[in-house]
């Protein structure tokens, strides 16, 4: 949900003052990014997104991030080019080619590299008072093809890669090229760059009761294998470029204090992420390429 009506945000007032206070992750200098080491950091930005854009509590990361962030991926580009070229999977459609570096702060070449990437979801379409179809995860629904003028990007492309209900990806901006898709870099432009952005199709609908045209309820689960699958490969290519692990972010956390904040991703599985990070990862090392590669 890209804004919160001013009724749900009455909503939320309504409740326990606890429940109301919602820190923002604590920021280092504006052209760095956040405080803390990169597993501090993602634990701050991975907080549980909950209706009305509430965040849960911090909780201990996935062993697979916990064990690998901020550290050496250990993935050569060309062990990943040739897992992709043996899956028929495009380096165009995971952001772009996989020995090329990623976009820096502002684009200037002395600027730090980019460093966090943040999982959104893309709240369209809005069904409003109408139930969420139950064919949205197979290939007969629009919002799942993106030939069709692109209908799952809404109202207009942002960020960088679109992940389809199938597991399907369509790159709108290069890894390479700084571009903002929150309040946060809004705010601070020095930060655009330090970010990559990915939307994961989601259609939502009206939470009753919540205000006319409201977006708040999402489908539970929230996505898909395929997305969770597709979303870890966007990682691990990202990644392989840095050299590193890099610090993965909520959207909703980047916008915590923010007017009119956003709420994505709605029902999102830790879990079930990591998992498929945790296979691919496996998959790559098994890759026979004639190299044997470093732990990360």
């Amino acid at each position: 949900m890209k804004r919160l009506p001013a009724l749900l945000l009455l909503l939320s007032m309504s409740l326990p003052a606890a429940a109301q206070k919602q820190a923002a992750c604590p920021y280092a200098a504006w052209k760095s990014g956040f405080k803390g080491d990169a597993r501090a950091q993602a634990t701050c930005l991975l907080r549980p997104v909950k209706l009305y854009a509430r965040l849960g509590d911090s909780a201990p990361l996935p062993d697979f991030l916990a064990e690998h962030i901020g550290q050496r991926t250990g993935i050569a580009p060309a062990q990943l080019r040739a897992w992709l070229a043996a899956q028929g999977i495009a380096e165009a459609d995971v952001g772009g080619p996989v020995d090329a570096p990623l976009s820096r702060a502002m684009g200037r070449l002395a600027a730090p590299m980019a460093r966090y990437f943040v999982i959104h979801d893309t709240s369209y379409p809005n069904f409003l008072t109408e139930s969420i179809p139950a064919h949205i995860n197979d290939a007969g629904w629009d919002f799942n093809d993106f030939t069709l003028r692109n209908p799952a990007l809404g109202g207009g492309p942002k960020g960088h890669v679109y992940v389809n209900r199938l597991g399907g990806s369509l790159a709108v901006r290069d890894f390479g090229t700084p571009g903002y898709a929150s309040k946060l870099e809004k705010d601070k432009p020095s930060l655009t760059g330090l970010f990559l952005h990915v939307e994961l199709v989601q259609p939502r609908n009206s939470v009753p009761g919540g205000g006319k045209g409201n977006d708040g309820l999402a489908p539970d689960p929230g996505f898909t294998p395929a997305q969770y699958d597709r979303l870890a490969l966007l990682y691990i290519a990202a990644s392989v470029r840095k050299g590193t692990w890099l610090i993965p972010a909520f959207h909703a956390v980047l916008d915590t204090g923010f007017a009119n904040g956003h709420d994505d991703p709605q029902n999102f599985s830790l879990a079930e992420w990591t998992a498929s990070l945790s296979r691919l990862q496996a998959a790559l090392r098994q890759a026979d390429t004639g190299q044997r590669f470093p732990d990360g």
